[in-house]
Formats: C-alpha cells, sequence, structure tokens
C-alpha cells in the first residue's frame, strides 16, 4: 500500500469546500425530475439518494466524532489529520471513487426511505457545515490522537482525524457514484417550462 494518507487543515478544509460545490453543481444542472430519477427500475440510488447517503453516514459519524474530539489534548500534530495507520489507510482508500467494488451500504447508513427533494441539498450543506466547525473547534487539538468508536460497529475504533478524511473520500465516492447515475444513456432530459 502507498504511504499514509495525511492532509493539513488547510487542505481538508478545502476538500469540503470541493464537496459542497460540487453538490450544489448537481442541484444547478438537473431538475427534479432528473434527481429522483431511478436507474436500473429502482435498483440504483438516484442522484438525492446518493446525497442523502452522504448525509445520513456523516452525520452519524460526525455524532461519535464530536463527543470524542472535546477529549483531544492541545499540541501535538494538530495542524495535520492523518489516517490512523494501516487499517485506517486501507479503509479511507477504499472510499475513494471509483470503487474497486460495490459494498452494499449498511442499513443504518441508507438513504431515508421517505426523502424531502427539497430538504436533501439545505441538509447536505448543514451536514458539511457541521464538519467546518467541528474542524474549527478543534483548532489547536490533536486529532490524530482522540479516537471514537464507529457508529454502526462499536468494535471499532478510528482517529478524529480518520474519520474527517474517511468522510471526505466517502463523500466524493457518492458524488462520483451521482455523476455516474447522470451519465446513464437513460438518463431523462431535462423538463422544458412551458
Amino acid at each position: 500500500m502507498a504511504g499514509q494518507i495525511s492532509l493539513t487543515r488547510d487542505q481538508y478544509l478545502d476538500s469540503i469546500r470541493q464537496l459542497i460545490a460540487a453538490a450544489n453543481a448537481l442541484a444547478e444542472r438537473y431538475d427534479l425530475n432528473q434527481l429522483t430519477w431511478q436507474p436500473e427500475a429502482g435498483e440504483r440510488w438516484n442522484i438525492l439518494e446518493c446525497l442523502d447517503h452522504i448525509v445520513v453516514s456523516s452525520d452519524l459519524y460526525l455524532d461519535s466524532m464530536e463527543r470524542a474530539a472535546s477529549d483531544a489534548r492541545a499540541g501535538g500534530a494538530a495542524d495535520v489529520f492523518r489516517a490512523g495507520g494501516a487499517p485506517s489507510t486501507w479503509f479511507t482508500r477504499t472510499m475513494e471513487p471509483p470503487p474497486a467494488k460495490k459494498v452494499p451500504a449498511p442499513g443504518g447508513f441508507r438513504p431515508r426511505p421517505t426523502l424531502n427533494p427539497e430538504g436533501i441539498l439545505p441538509q447536505y450543506r448543514k451536514t458539511m457545515d457541521r464538519v467546518v466547525r467541528l474542524v474549527a473547534s478543534t483548532s489547536g487539538r490533536d486529532l490524530n490522537s482522540i479516537r471514537f468508536r464507529h457508529p454502526l460497529f462499536s468494535p471499532l475504533r478510528f482517529t478524529v482525524a480518520s474519520g474527517l478524511l474517511v468522510i471526505a473520500a466517502h463523500g466524493r465516492r457518492h458524488l462520483w457514484q451521482a455523476e455516474q447515475v447522470a451519465a446513464n444513456a437513460d438518463f431523462p432530459k431535462a423538463t422544458s417550462c412551458a
């Protein structure tokens, strides 16, 4: 495996800004019919479900990470986020697009069955704002030294820095997936306003 993953706080925040811009671009480029179109007769997620999956999974991670981050100590490598060792590096890399293989999302991370299409993008922005607030509120603290329990698999523990890296990589993966939906040959044309 290639070297360890590490980003400065500024690089990390830039990656989150890029995720927000990419989601905004999707919402501006496509109409509601396109955003909710189901590829392969509903066997795969639509664009909004991809965004909602990012929201649901990131919010669960953030719930655990925020509790743990309140205990992070000051000093150390506070301005660099590193994947916490070989398992975290591997896990983070598997989140990056394009995925090497499709892995079903655990039940707790799936898009909500009752989506409010108009509410997804505001919820997405709110979740990404939460990520930014966590990074800002822990400035000067070493997030590489504090661990949190995985929200669905409690025996797994990651550093908060690793969790942040996973959130960004996972977001890129599912924004890539949303773009693949739009690239589908059967993707509907924009509805025209009469």
